[in-house]
Formats: C-alpha cells, sequence, structure tokens
C-alpha cells in the first residue's frame, strides 16, 4: 500500500476524480429537472438545502470507495469492494453487480421516458409516439453510431452544463425575488409527495422535514451507484489526502450545482409542481419562462442529444457486462452486440412505458433502498474498519523496518 505522508490535498488525480464524480452526476437525467422536483423542491423551503445532507453522504461513501481502492491497488469495483467490506466481500461485491444492471435498466428508462415527453411538449404529439421515436433512435445509433456518440459524450455533457450554468445565472437573477418571497413565507406544499416503501408514487402529505430527510436519503442512496466509476478514476493517487481532498472538491461543485437548480425550480412553486407538463421537465419550464427564444431553442436540442447519449452509453455499458456469457458461440461479434443491445433496450422500453414521474419516483427510490442496505452501509461499518487496520499494518511494517 502506498501512502505519502507529504501528499497535496489537491492533484491533477484527486481533481479528475471530482471532475468524474461531476459529469456523472450532473448529466441528462440532472439537467431534466425531474429528480430535484421529486426529491428536493417540491416539499417545501427546506427542500432546496437538502442536497448538502444527500451529497455529504454521497461524498463519505465515495472516500471510502476509493480510499480501499487506493490501499488495495485494486481499481476494479469488483476488486476492492470485495476486500473493502471483508469478511463478506464476495456477497456484497455481487450485490453491487445487481444495483448496477438495477440502474443500468431505469436510467436508460428514465432517458427514453424524458425523451419521449421532450419531443411530446416540443411538437406536441402523444407521448407514446415520442417513446416510439427515442427507442428507434437509440436502437438505429446502437447498431451503426455507438463509437461516434461515445466518442462525443463529453462534449455533450460540457455542452448541456455549460447551458445549465447560463440559465442558473439568468433564472436565479430573475427569479431570486419569487425565492425570497417564498422562504420568508415559510412555503410549504401541501400535497409533497409521501415516501414509503410500498406507499403509491401518487400519495401526497403535507411536506415536512422528516419526510423531505427520507427523500433526500434515497437520492444519495442511487447516486452512489457512480462508486466504481468514481474510485477507477482514482487510479495513480499516493496519499489520503488525495482521498479527501477529491471529495472535498467533488462535494462542493456537486451541491452549488445542485442546490442552484433545486432554487431555480423552486422560483416556480407551486405551479412547476402542479402543472403537469412542468413537472415532467422542470427546466425546460424555467428555460421557457426566461424570454430568451436562443435558450428555448438551444435547451431542448442538447438535452434530448444528451439523452440519447446516456441511453447509448448506459445500453453499450451493458451489452459489454453481458457480452462474455450470452451468444458465446456466435461468431459475428458485431450481430451479437446489436442482438444483445436490442435485448436490453426492450427491457428498458418496457420500464419505461410505465412513465417517467413512476421511473423516477419508484424504481429510483427502490435503487436508493437497495444500496443503502448493500452497498453504504456495508462500507460504512466493514470498510471503514478495513481501512484503519490496513493503515495500522502499514504502519507497522514502518516501524519493523
Amino acid at each position: 500500500m502506498k501512502d505519502s505522508k507529504k501528499g497535496r490535498y489537491f492533484t491533477a488525480v484527486s481533481l479528475g476524480t471530482a471532475a468524474v464524480w461531476f459529469s456523472t452526476h450532473c448529466g441528462a437525467g440532472f439537467a431534466s429537472g425531474t429528480q430535484e422536483l421529486q426529491y428536493f423542491v417540491n416539499h417545501g423551503w427546506f427542500g432546496p438545502l437538502m442536497p448538502l445532507i444527500a451529497m455529504a453522504i454521497v461524498a463519505f461513501t465515495f472516500y471510502v470507495g476509493i480510499e480501499s481502492a487506493r490501499q488495495t491497488d485494486t481499481w476494479n469495483y469488483n476488486g476492492w469492494s470485495k476486500q473493502a467490506t471483508e469478511p463478506i466481500g464476495r456477497f456484497c461485491s455481487v450485490m453491487m453487480d445487481v444495483g448496477i444492471i438495477i440502474t443500468t435498466v431505469s436510467a436508460t428508462a428514465a432517458s427514453l421516458a424524458s425523451g419521449a415527453t421532450l419531443i411530446a411538449q416540443t411538437f406536441h404529439v402523444p407521448t407514446m409516439i415520442g417513446s416510439i421515436i427515442m427507442l428507434a433512435c437509440v436502437t438505429v445509433i446502437c447498431i451503426f453510431g455507438a463509437s461516434l456518440v461515445r466518442k462525443n459524450a463529453m462534449v455533450m455533457t460540457v455542452g448541456i452544463l455549460v447551458i445549465i450554468a447560463i440559465i442558473l445565472v439568468m433564472g436565479l437573477a430573475k427569479f431570486w425575488p419569487n425565492i425570497v418571497e417564498l422562504f420568508k413565507e415559510g412555503y410549504v406544499n401541501p400535497e409533497a409527495s409521501k415516501w414509503s416503501v410500498t406507499g403509491s408514487s401518487n400519495d401526497v402529505t403535507q411536506g415536512t422535514f422528516g419526510n423531505a430527510i427520507l427523500w433526500a436519503l434515497t437520492y444519495a442512496g442511487f447516486q452512489v451507484t457512480a462508486i466504481g466509476g468514481v474510485a477507477a478514476s482514482f487510479k495513480g493517487a499516493m496519499s489520503k489526502k488525495e482521498s479527501k481532498g477529491a471529495m472535498i472538491v467533488g462535494y462542493v461543485i456537486n451541491v452549488i450545482m445542485l442546490c442552484g437548480i433545486c432554487f431555480l425550480i423552486f422560483s416556480g412553486m407551486p405551479e412547476v409542481y402542479t402543472d403537469p407538463e412542468a413537472k415532467l421537465l422542470p427546466t425546460v419550464w424555467v428555460v421557457n419562462h426566461l424570454d430568451s427564444t436562443i435558450l428555448a431553442v438551444i435547451y431542448p436540442i442538447l438535452l434530448f442529444l444528451a439523452l440519447i447519449t446516456t441511453a447509448v452509453g448506459f445500453t453499450f455499458g451493458m451489452v459489454e457486462r453481458l457480452n462474455p456469457y450470452v451468444l458465446k458461440n456466435m461468431k459475428n461479434a458485431t450481430l451479437r452486440n446489436a442482438i444483445i443491445a436490442l435485448i436490453c433496450l426492450l427491457v428498458s422500453y418496457g420500464v419505461s412505458t410505465m412513465g417517467l414521474m413512476w421511473v423516477v419516483q419508484v424504481a429510483y427510490k427502490y435503487l436508493g433502498i437497495y444500496n443503502w442496505i448493500f452497498v453504504i452501509l456495508p462500507l460504512w461499518i466493514l470498510g471503514l474498519k478495513n481501512i484503519r487496520k490496513r493503515r495500522l499494518a502499514s504502519m507497522e511494517q514502518l516501524d519493523n523496518k
């Protein structure tokens, strides 16, 4: 185990890892605003502040993951997660695999459903038509142009983030008086989404701090699925300080962006939550109220491209995972990949037909609960214990030299 005591908090590696966390979090699903409205904003004045708690949980969990990977010099999540959660490492590794599969299906379904909603609202066609168009676009690109999309995925991400930053500045400047007024009156939603394990996605309750906390904890739960990619990006780190530095920077930039979007959407309460179309794509609703023709045209286009990119990326992530085990006797690799991709897309499409709000409210909620049980708590309890154990063993080795 390498551990430089003279290490720095902020290095190219730690800053790069913070950027990876930021890009995986602030993607197409984030840009639509649906998650922010559901998990934070709709509860009341305290909702937009809940990202402070949610992102702290994610940061601490990621810290345990990247520090475990650094100590063991094992960058594949299957490897470091086993060592991090000993003596039940094999079980936890399998459970993390299951969580990633659930995430892939849910995130792809959310991208398809968001794209379908965007098409329906933009061109005033039935959502089913938009859903079929999205499925057709993603299927064709997966078969014929996946490499091009994946190569330009970062360009799409940067583009959508730049536009979001512009929208944030313009929106907060314009709607700040609304936000101040809502805080002054202590606005609480009388029909906030009610959190429950078995309840209907349509259940509502008076907005309370406790209910908002449960939704924030759930948001943190499904966000930690990105831990594998974040840990892999930390390869080359030399000290514990870099682990802390990566999470400090990652926490700050993610909180700024998430809270910013939440405050922006909150400025439109309660209309943004009671209007059926606004509720599905809140950021599009906000953009349409900025009186900017350019943004009103550019943002939906970029959002659509980002949703396509996300769906293709998740689908091919699943293809690579299943490739060694499915259709092994098929010699034509291109055809095999196309068949696997199509099957994965059809499964995700089936989930997406439940509707965007169902995916966000129900599928993501259960994913969050699942990750608390099989990822977060094992890492907090066993991961921290094993980090300390390895650190003490390393110190003893140095003393004996």
